[in-house]
């Protein structure tokens, strides 16, 4: 009797001082088509012509295809320009067979001249290349200094906040450091690299060829060094940054469901479907900035391929045509090329490797 009596005084308790509950349900796309709205305005801002849902859904022929009409424009050029090469080795050539006989010595006068001429028809699109090389950087650097931070933050909704600060901070300031460097030094060395070159071209007793060659070596050696460097401590971050974040995320799952009532399974299993959908936000935020960067940077990278690849003909030209000083000085001038090239490679990959060890060690 006094336990019956007991019983109902508990549950007249329960009952005053309950309180009510409203269980209800929240659509989680709010998020998500927040996420790709601000990712597709930075997309319309830097006229990529895609949205993130063709992003997400390109084809490897689709971006042949973008890059190709990027590229179509600016290949006449280069062929224009090996045409005056070649030209200008033959007339050369034909000059010195009939002008040796007469003045004596002339050969390298007409070498002189051959060289000259040549230079003064590939100096203005060589330096147009260069420019076209750091307008690339700096626009690269501004869309990196947007993107990231959107990547960043989808990545620590998704339970991944040690590994997305570590992409944020280290991925920005490497990418801020690189530009403020290109933008700063990259001009200033390739203009010595052409100038060196045109110099040893001019006086045929003095050949700057070797300090041309050593920079190179020195700038693309460093880059390589540099980039590799900065990939695998970024990688190594990421990597221990993310096996914390999965403790982390498997022990506040544990805690729902073990120390919520009733509800602590529901709850959790809520949490795990609400991170997958993130994760697939992730993805494909993540693939298409891989894809904006390729789609900015491998334009300028075939573009100056194309041009390399003009000098290395008219170098093959003029060793047949015996303008050894013109050869020389075509090779110098590529190595020019073969920097601002390895720039632009060594910050794209830099990028596209960094994001994509984020995306692959982050679960």
């Amino acid at each position: 009797m006094r336990k019956l009596v007991i019983i109902i005084i508990v549950t007249i308790l329960l009952m005053l001082f309950a309180l009510p509950l409203n269980a209800h349900a929240e659509d989680d796309s709010a998020p998500q088509n927040e996420a790709i709205s601000q990712f597709d305005d930075v997309l319309y801002e830097y006229d990529v012509g895609f949205s993130s849902d063709e992003l997400s859904g390109i084809s490897f022929s689709g971006l042949v295809n973008r890059i190709a009409e990027k590229t179509s424009d600016i290949s006449e050029a280069p062929l224009r320009l090996l045409g005056t090469i070649l030209l200008i080795a033959v007339i050369t050539s034909v000059l010195k067979s009939f002008g040796g006989g007469i003045l004596g010595n002339s050969e390298r006068l007409y070498s002189s001249v051959c060289t000259i001429t040549a230079v003064t028809a590939i100096v203005p699109p060589l330096f147009n290349i260069f420019s076209q090389t750091l307008d690339t950087v700096k626009l690269s650097g501004r869309f990196i200094a947007v993107y990231i931070p959107i990547f960043s933050g989808i990545t620590a909704a998704c339970g991944n906040i040690g590994s997305a600060g570590v992409y944020d901070i280290s991925l920005l300031a490497g990418s801020e450091l690189i530009v403020q460097i290109v933008n700063s030094m990259l001009m200033p060395i390739l203009s010595a690299v052409t100038m060196l070159s045109v110099a040893g071209g001019a006086a045929s007793k003095t050949n700057f060829s070797g300090a041309v060659q050593l920079m190179k070596k020195l700038i693309t050696w460093g880059l390589t060094i540099s980039m590799t460097l900065f990939t695998g401590f970024l990688t190594l971050k990421c990597t221990v940054a993310a096996k914390a974040d999965g403790a982390a995320t498997k022990t506040a799952r544990f805690l729902i469901s073990g120390l919520v009532p009733v509800v602590g399974g529901a709850v959790s299993d809520a949490y795990a479907t609400v991170r997958s959908s993130f994760d697939i936000v992730r993805g494909t935020v993540g693939a298409g900035g891989c894809i904006v960067i390729i789609l900015m940077i491998l334009p300028p990278v075939l573009h100056i391929l194309a041009y390399r690849a003009v000098l290395w003909t008219g170098s093959a030209a003029a060793d047949i045509f015996g303008e050894e000083q013109m050869s020389g000085v075509l090779k110098s001038l590529d190595s020019g090329l073969a920097i601002a090239q390895s720039v632009l490679i060594c910050y794209g990959v830099m990028f596209i490797l960094c994001t994509a060890i984020l995306m692959q060690t982050v679960r």
